[in-house]
């Protein structure tokens, strides 16, 4: 009985894994009318430095450098809250085969405030608010341009979580955030949680993300698994705000390597 028991749960195990496997293999959810007027360019990593080379369509990294990355943390002598600070710099070179260029310049900064002195990490699985008081990450990426004057910011804040005895705790509190402006055109950044047959995954609960101008979806990155990545820009836009947008889907995908 305990043979055919243990053989169960197996199958089990393997039916979900398979579940689980063939739902990522899903394109994400996209807009309509995006989806009927674009089309999915595969973006390709080459190299697994720590700025992945990514290339899609015409567009590609060509090069990519991590700066410092600077941890602190301070722990009140009379209190028993926790906040730890991390912060990363990066850089890359993207160009399409247009001439275009863009010159971006990347900074991760993380703050984490709990009870205790923990290791955090990112996820989005349930917390226990004894635990963890915050948990909140800010991901910039400015851009400058060889044709464009203006200067670009991306700028994505996420949650956080941090890690005691071997369990995630989630800050649900703070809601993701995006935005691609030159601060005159603000493009929204929304994640993309569903595939395109409206299932979510539980082992990725973010697929992608979105761009939108107003009511409009202008194009979509698909981040996981990496077997699926692509991007999708609309057909009808100007080739400059088309580079734009392609520059801050890579930044999405090294955002998410």
């Amino acid at each position: 009985m305990k043979s055919k028991f243990r053989i169960a749960l197996i199958v089990a195990f393997l039916l979900a894994t398979f579940s689980q496997t063939t739902l990522a293999q899903k394109f994400i959810k996209l807009d309509a009318q995006l989806k009927a007027n674009s089309k999915p360019m595969p973006a390709k990593r080459k190299g697994f430095t720590d700025v992945g080379r990514y290339q899609f369509g015409n567009y590609q990294v060509i090069s990519g450098k991590s700066g410092w990355t600077k941890t602190t943390t301070k722990s009140p002598l009379f209190q028993d809250n926790t906040t730890t600070n991390s912060s990363t710099k990066k850089s890359f070179v993207f160009v399409d085969h247009q001439a275009d260029t863009a010159n971006a310049n990347i900074q991760i900064r993380e703050n984490i405030k709990s009870y205790n002195n923990e290791l955090f990490a990112r996820t989005f699985l349930n917390w226990n608010r004894d635990e963890l008081l915050e948990g909140k990450g800010i991901f910039e990426t400015d851009f400058k341009f060889s044709t464009n004057t203006s200067a670009w910011k991306l700028a994505v804040i996420y949650p956080l979580a941090l890690e005691k005895d071997g369990r995630l705790y989630a800050d649900y509190k703070t809601p993701f955030k995006g935005i691609l402006t030159n601060n005159k055109t603000y493009i929204e950044i929304r994640e993309v949680t569903q595939n395109e047959e409206g299932k979510k995954s539980f082992l990725s609960p973010v697929l992608g993300y979105e761009f939108w101008l107003d009511s409009e979806s202008l194009a979509a990155v698909q981040v996981v698994p990496m077997s699926k990545m692509n991007v999708w820009i609309k057909e009808d836009l100007d080739p400059k705000l088309k580079f734009i947008l392609a520059s801050g889907a890579a930044a999405l995908l090294i955002k998410t390597q």
